[in-house]
């Protein structure tokens, strides 16, 4: 039975265990939600996710939520190929970086995006833009020390690099990347566009 992913266009939430389960061969049927409609908060699915958000899978009755332990239950319970390393500390590190990325960044990265997704070009605050885009730069200079000289930031490519990749995938969009002053972070990128997981979701816009 294959699973069942509760998802939604645009989400890059979403996007994350649909990269996942790409890299992972798994087959998956979709149930598609519309954000705008509210379908997420309808009774029905407050039943399988009380806070109301995408993404959800019901892996044979098994329901889960929230995207990073999405991912880190598909690894488990499907092993080949592995998306996280053995070594402990690795294993730690690789979740850290995401917080940093999901919960570090947040704020800066959200008052970003709104101004590009919710208002017209000549309704955005120019000045607020440029604040967001340098101090966000700023920020991920930890995240380029961290990737190092490595193609990927654990090494070899895993759930670090498939969690942290949906917001990467729109800094372009929003005016932060690429940037002279972080081309390791700039080669990543384009090292993850390259992925076949990544490239069949091109085209589908995320907004958080």
């Amino acid at each position: 039975m294959a699973i069942k992913l509760y998802d939604a266009v645009p989400s890059s939430n979403s996007d994350r265990v649909k990269i996942a389960l790409n890299e992972k061969g798994l087959a998956y049927d979709r149930v598609s939600l519309n954000l705008a409609r509210r379908d997420q908060k309808k009774p029905e699915f407050l039943k399988l996710n009380p806070y109301g958000k995408v993404p959800v899978i019901d892996d044979g009755g098994k329901i889960l939520f929230e995207s990073c332990i999405i991912n880190e239950y598909l690894d488990e319970k499907y092993p080949n190929p592995p998306l996280m390393p053995k070594d402990p500390y690795l294993r730690a590190r690789g979740r850290i970086l995401v917080d940093y990325g999901m919960n570090y960044l947040h704020t800066t990265y959200f008052a970003l995006r709104d101004e590009f997704f919710f208002k017209k070009e000549g309704e955005r605050d120019q000045k607020l833009i440029a604040d967001k885009q340098r101090e966000l730069r700023g920020m991920l200079g930890y995240l380029e020390e961290a990737l190092g000289e490595k193609d990927y930031f654990l090494g070899e490519f895993s759930l670090t690099d498939v969690d942290l990749w949906p917001r990467f995938g729109r800094l372009e969009d929003y005016g932060a990347l690429p940037t002279p002053a972080l081309p390791r972070l700039g080669a990543w990128i384009q090292r993850m566009k390259a992925r076949p997981s990544i490239k069949a979701l091109v085209g589908q816009k995320p907004i958080y």
